[in-house]
């Protein structure tokens, strides 16, 4: 069987590709770390939004995290290849993390989170719930949700928040709740 192509890179973009600093995030929707990272990815974002960089935010799913897959399906199935949609209902799903951790969802079943996932496109967006519950399970949807991982895996990423510059690791360089000023600390010597 051959390795399917995927449509396209892996992750969701901002900024520009050929900047001279390269940011890649990579990040679980359920991971509790990667939700605390979270809001300095969204400040990176808009501090840097006149393209001074790039920054790829990849999206991948931890095996402890059983609603990760699902839920990160659903933000590949309401984003699509719109990154402004994707740092939206990523933030939506952050905050109400709590609804589908593990705990919460020891006695749910599937549909159970399919349903909730529909839920919270429907209260983000407006999306229309039966379109969603369909989206999710579709081929393509499936294929832009795998990509991360495998790249992810090439890069020797194994846990989330994993963060790159310029293809070097950040492993060390930051607390646990990165701050603006500590990104702007590695980045701004290089631009």
């Amino acid at each position: 069987m051959p390795i399917p192509i995927p449509r396209k890179p892996s992750g969701y973009f901002y900024g520009l590709r050929d900047a001279n600093v390269q940011v890649e995030a990579f990040i679980d929707i359920q991971c509790p770390h990667s939700k605390l990272a979270w809001p300095s990815l969204v400040a990176l974002k808009e501090h840097y939004a006149k393209g001074e960089i790039g920054l790829a935010v990849h999206l991948i799913t931890l095996s402890n995290h059983r609603q990760a897959w699902d839920v990160s399906k659903g933000i590949f199935a309401l984003a699509g290849d719109d990154t402004e949609k994707f740092f939206g209902f990523a933030s939506y799903l952050y905050a109400r993390q709590s609804d589908y951790y593990n705990g919460p969802f020891l006695h749910k079943t599937h549909q159970d989170l399919l349903n909730l996932i529909a839920d919270f496109a429907h209260d983000f967006a407006g999306f229309n719930k039966d379109e969603m519950l369909k989206l999710i399970g579709t081929n393509e949807v499936y294929t832009d949700a795998r990509t991360p991982i495998r790249f992810a895996s090439t890069k020797g990423v194994w846990a989330t928040p994993t963060f790159f510059l310029n293809s070097s690791d950040l492993v060390g360089k930051f607390s646990e709740e990165p701050s603006l000023e500590e990104w702007r600390a590695v980045i701004d010597p290089r631009l």
